[in-house]
């Protein structure tokens, strides 16, 4: 009997990727190298929702709600990461508070459940404050709002912000970014960033309600950059705390998701850092700006990137995006943890659904 010669072993590691990657096609996902030096994957994600900017993403029942910057807080809906997304009409928002200038648009909103209802945190211009912002708080009965801000901002130097953050770095610097998160012991906190340079970003304690901070809460820094860190998202892993965070500056295709590990809440500035995605590791330009869902069945992570017309394409650069035409839009991706369930991971993004 002839004996057969054996498969090449890069040959049997083909087809093992073509296979797999016909399952994830029909499951309705991409492969996706999200791996310090790796290269771009053979297909680059495509966005499922279009326009979407600093998407924040609250889950409830079967229900995903994407809170986005813009006007008074952008909403959409979907049953799935994958959409269809469904643009609702109208702002979150129900009005603009006091303490602000009533103008341009909220950045980089948030949501989570708390005993007061729904809680919407977010960033506005402040008046009296050369243009810098401060993050606010609105409460709803809904996800989908109206959420009735409150009359004071919870943290700002200014307007009489319930944490005037006295030692930021940059003394004329506002605060952007607010990211709820609820320790395995109950206790709520909200990170932010400091805007301007050196870019920093902190943590503060809430009151259980989300609207106030705790009492005798004073907010920390958890670490900065010399450059811009922003977006700041924390997840409780077992006995670690993971810190995702966008580094480098949201107009350009360099920025990236990058996280941090430590088993100490308050200690990440000596942890190192590693990114998670990239435009080299995705193909995506500037992806940033995620929020992670968990719960049931598999984490979830959402960011935007900058497409470019004539066909909404990532756009073709390698630093600032100066396309007049630029747009952000969401993509939506598995979240996994490796082996010892504390170091993220993104090896699928879905596919978009219509």
């Amino acid at each position: 009997m002839p004996r057969l010669s054996p498969v090449p072993l890069r040959t049997r590691r083909t087809r093992l990727a073509r296979a797999l990657a016909a399952v994830l096609l029909a499951l309705g996902l991409t492969m996706a190298t999200a791996a310090e030096g790796a290269t771009a994957p053979r297909n680059v994600p495509q966005p499922v929702l279009d326009p979407a900017a600093d998407p924040g993403v609250f889950r409830e029942g079967g229900t995903y709600h994407a809170f986005m910057t813009g006007g008074r807080v952008k909403m959409a809906t979907a049953s799935n990461p994958q959409g269809p997304w469904t643009a609702l009409p109208g702002n979150a928002l129900t009005r603009w508070p006091e303490w602000t200038t009533g103008t341009l648009a909220a950045w980089a909103p948030d949501v989570d459940r708390t005993p007061a209802g729904y809680v919407l945190w977010f960033a506005a211009p402040a008046a009296g404050f050369g243009g810098q912002r401060c993050i606010g708080a609105a409460v709803a009965q809904s996800p989908t709002g109206p959420y009735e801000p409150l009359d004071a901002p919870l943290i700002c130097p200014v307007n009489g912000g319930e944490d005037p953050v006295a030692d930021r770095p940059n003394q004329t610097s506002g605060v952007i970014d607010p990211a709820p998160f609820v320790d395995t012991d109950g206790r709520r906190y909200l990170t932010y960033k400091t805007q301007k340079t050196p870019g920093t970003l902190r943590m503060v304690e809430l009151t259980p309600d989300g609207l106030h901070l705790a009492d005798g809460a004073v907010s920390r820094e958890l670490f900065r950059h010399d450059d811009s860190i922003e977006n700041p998202v924390m997840i409780k892993r077992g006995e670690h705390y993971v810190l995702l965070a966008s580094a480098n500056w949201y107009d350009q295709c360099r920025y990236s998701t990058v996280w941090r590990r430590s088993t100490d809440l308050w200690s990440f500035a000596d942890k190192a850092e590693h990114v998670l995605l990239d435009q080299a590791s995705t193909g995506l330009c500037g992806p940033g700006g995620a929020d992670v869902v968990t719960g049931d069945g598999p984490d979830r992570m959402f960011l935007h990137g900058w497409v470019c017309p004539p066909d909404g394409a990532p756009c073709p650069y390698e630093g600032l995006v100066t396309d007049p035409q630029k747009r952000r839009v969401m993509y939506a991706a598995i979240l996994t943890w490796g082996q010892d369930g504390a170091t993220p991971k993104v090896p699928t993004f879905h596919r978009p659904r219509s």
